[in-house]
């Protein structure tokens, strides 16, 4: 499998956070939109054992994000614990030699995050009132104006570069996520470029929230994160909810018995839906760093 790395630049604000397993669905309509659903099916049919595609977050561009560690563990001075919390960012470089405690805040990384509230008012399109009673009923929806982000695709030889490439095409020109279709969610990216990890460790971070159970795994640190998802596309017109799912965020640290050479973890996600044939992403791109003592 090959890692490529891209840089998003936003064209209008995003109602829909940049995580993993979001980006993952929304890439599985597009391919469908793109290639035939005929194609979307092929490429999932070993998604079990094997996935065809890892997607992660979006981070600050150039950065990664700081290990989920006890303090101690990141040489971080234990009676600076706002500071630390602050620091969140690592390159590359010093995530895989271990310089944790090189961290830095969103400011200095540049990663800017200004969230509004749109206030709105629910309307029933058969009366044309609000409700029953035509009574006032507003609700607010988030939505954020973020700086340019870094995503990271792991891709297997069953898709390939450019079929990549013509997928995030389609995505940048629909949208991403919620409020697509009142201009959310748009943006540019830059040309896809393969990066290079050392390969001989035992400990790693993860790059989207993930399942970590069942992996040989000797110790692990995480936060946990729950999911609750919905549909998108035509599967929004029936019954668009989900039931919750538990996973590990991103940014867990996973030590394994031994070295471990697979680039990602985790396992696909199903009977989460009453739609049978639905697959969450639970797989995460792995980033070999220093074995923690």
């Amino acid at each position: 499998m090959k890692l490529y790395k891209t840089t998003i630049t936003p064209l209008s604000n995003f109602a829909t956070s940049l995580k993993g397993d979001t980006l993952f669905g929304q890439m599985c309509w597009a391919i469908r939109y793109t290639f035939g659903n005929e194609k979307l099916e092929c490429l999932l049919a070993n998604y079990e054992d094997y996935p065809f595609l890892v997607v992660s977050d979006g981070f600050a561009s150039g950065y990664l994000p700081k290990p989920s560690l006890p303090s101690s563990l990141l040489g971080e001075d234990s009676d600076k614990k706002k500071e630390n919390r602050k620091n969140i960012w690592l390159t590359l470089s010093q995530l895989q030699n271990g310089e944790f405690n090189k961290a830095i805040t969103d400011e200095i990384a540049g990663n800017k995050i200004k969230t509004v509230a749109t206030v709105k008012n629910s309307l029933n399109y058969k009366t044309f009132t609000t409700d029953d009673s035509g009574t006032f009923s507003p609700y607010s929806e988030n939505e954020s104006a973020i700086s340019p982000k870094d995503i990271y695709f792991l891709v297997s030889d069953d898709f390939s570069k450019d079929e990549l490439i013509q997928t995030l095409q389609t995505i940048s020109q629909m949208g991403f996520g919620k409020n697509a279709s009142i201009g959310k969610g748009f943006f540019s990216f830059s040309e896809l470029e393969e990066v290079k990890l050392i390969k001989s460790s035992n400990t790693f971070i993860t790059l989207a929230p993930s399942v970590l159970e069942g992996q040989n795994i000797k110790n692990s640190y995480y936060e946990p994160f729950t999911r609750f998802g919905k549909h998108g596309a035509e599967l929004a017109n029936t019954n668009p909810f989900k039931k919750p799912i538990l996973m590990a965020n991103s940014g867990a640290v996973v030590v394994f018995e031994e070295v471990y050479t697979k680039p990602h973890i985790g396992k696909a996600i199903k009977g989460h839906s009453s739609h049978e044939n639905t697959v969450h992403q639970g797989y995460a791109i792995l980033i070999p760093t220093k074995e923690i003592n």
